[in-house]
């Protein structure tokens, strides 16, 4: 599920609307509003988010059939309010339902989104269940996401979404790989270089300024694959969103650590303190 900051600013983007314009439309407060739009790692309440969701659904299109988008959040309700075994329960039945899907062995826009949600319940299975047979598992995604990627690459445009597919992958590969092992990985630098994955979030935020998550793991490609210009512009986007990038420190969200404390950044965190 896209962050309350992504929502607020693909609605922008959408439709151009102000800040007063989204909160008339919300019923939320214009203090709220402005709130999300400058804290990339604002959560809200319950209330703020179901309005912004609810507006994002609304004006904010979508390639891909409703009824796909409509399962993809039921999937994500499922993992969060289900038990494990529960929601193990429902991915034997959504599998079996997407497989059979008619448009699966075509090009159609709809076929890579049920393999997108697919190569979802793979990864879940590796790393969330936890039932065994990782390494399996783990592959089978890949399988469904790279199938997906395959034919997002027969249609024209979809920069976003193909980046998201490309980062299910990097996600899949680099939990495969102890964290301890990830920056001398040969399968996590050739899956960087292969995919051509700088390239093309580079090509996202030139779209989208504002999208810091991107940056991010672009920048933490960029570490990896120690090229410091792109590190550099990287860097640079997420301080043109907050300011507070610029403290190495700095924690955006509960779920990332900051720059300084991450693992995957050690390179570029050690090239900032010898080049400055």
């Amino acid at each position: 599920m896209n962050s309350l900051f992504e929502c607020a600013y693909e609605i922008k983007k959408a439709t151009g609307w102000s800040q007063e314009k989204i909160g008339a439309e919300t019923g939320l407060a214009v203090s709220t509003i402005s709130r999300i739009f400058r804290v990339p790692g604002y959560a809200g309440n319950e209330t703020s988010s179901r309005l912004i969701q609810q507006l994002h659904e609304e004006v904010v299109g979508s390639p891909f059939p409703a009824y796909m988008e409509q399962l993809f959040k039921k999937y994500e309700y499922w993992k969060e309010q289900y038990t494990k075994k529960e929601f193990a329960e429902h991915l034997e039945v959504l599998e079996s339902l997407l497989k059979n899907h008619r448009a699966i062995d075509s090009y159609e826009l709809v076929a890579c989104r049920v393999c997108w949600l697919l190569g979802h319940i793979f990864y879940d299975r590796a790393f969330y269940l936890r039932k065994g047979y990782k390494l399996e598992m783990s592959e089978l995604a890949l399988v469904w996401y790279r199938r997906a990627l395959d034919i997002l690459g027969h249609h024209e445009g979809l920069i976003v979404q193909r980046y998201k597919i490309q980062q299910c992958i990097v996600s899949t590969n680099f939990n495969l790989c102890d964290r301890n092992e990830r920056l001398s990985s040969e399968a996590i630098y050739r899956c960087f270089v292969d995919m051509d994955y700088l390239q093309i979030v580079k090509t996202v935020i030139r779209e989208d300024s504002w999208n810091w998550i991107a940056a991010r793991n672009g920048l933490v490609a960029g570490s990896i694959l120690q090229d410091w210009e792109s590190c550099l512009l990287f860097w640079d986007t997420m301080q043109k969103v907050n300011k507070n990038f610029a403290d190495l420190d700095f924690e955006p969200a509960n779920e990332l650590p900051a720059i300084s404390q991450d693992s995957d950044l050690v390179w570029f965190v050690k090239q900032i303190k010898e080049r400055s």
